[in-house]
C-alpha cells in the first residue's frame, strides 16, 4: 500500500499546515455571520416595516454581506504559509512601501486640503461647509494623535 506523505496543496490555503482547508471553516462561519447581520439590520428601525416581508429583507441583506463576511473569516483563520504564491514577509515588499508612502502623502494632503478649504470656504460659502471641513480636519488629526500615542507606548 502506498500512503500519501503530504496533503494535496489547497488553492486558498489551510487553517494550519496539514490542517483542513481554510474555506471549509470560512464559508459556513461567514454565512452564519451574514445571517446574523441580516437579521439584526432587518430588525433595526431604519427600515419601514411595511414595505417588504421581514424574512426577505433579512435574506437580501445577508446575501449582500455574505462575500465580505466569508472573506473576513478566511483572512482571520488562514495560515499564510499554506497559501500558494504568498510571500513570507509582505511588509518588506515594494508594493507595501508604495502603499505606505501613498498613505502618508494622502494623509498630509488631507490635512492641508481641509485646513485650506475650511479657511477659504469661511469667506465665500455657507458656514456649514466650513464647519464640515473643520470637523474632517479635527477627526483626522485626532486619529493621528491617538495612533501616534499608541505606537509610542508599544
Amino acid at each position: 500500500m502506498c500512503e500519501k506523505s503530504a496533503k494535496k496543496p489547497c488553492k486558498f490555503g489551510r487553517i494550519k499546515p496539514g490542517g483542513p482547508p481554510a474555506l471549509r471553516l470560512a464559508i459556513p462561519a461567514g454565512l452564519v455571520i451574514a445571517t446574523v447581520i441580516g437579521i439584526v439590520l432587518q430588525s433595526a428601525p431604519i427600515f419601514p416595516h411595511n414595505t417588504m416581508n421581514a424574512w426577505l429583507r433579512a435574506l437580501l441583506i445577508g446575501v449582500c454581506v455574505a462575500p465580505a463576511s466569508i472573506a473576513l473569516v478566511w483572512a482571520v483563520v488562514v495560515d499564510r504559509s499554506t497559501v500558494p504564491g504568498a510571500i513570507p514577509n509582505p511588509e518588506h515588499s515594494v508594493e507595501f512601501t508604495w502603499y505606505d508612502q501613498a498613505a502618508k502623502d494622502s494623509f498630509h494632503l488631507l490635512l492641508a486640503g481641509t485646513g485650506l478649504g475650511a479657511t477659504l470656504t469661511s469667506f465665500w460659502l455657507p458656514p456649514m461647509v466650513s464647519w464640515t471641513l473643520i470637523a474632517v480636519f479635527a477627526f483626522a488629526a485626532l486619529v493621528f494623535a491617538v495612533s501616534y500615542l499608541v505606537r509610542r507606548e508599544s
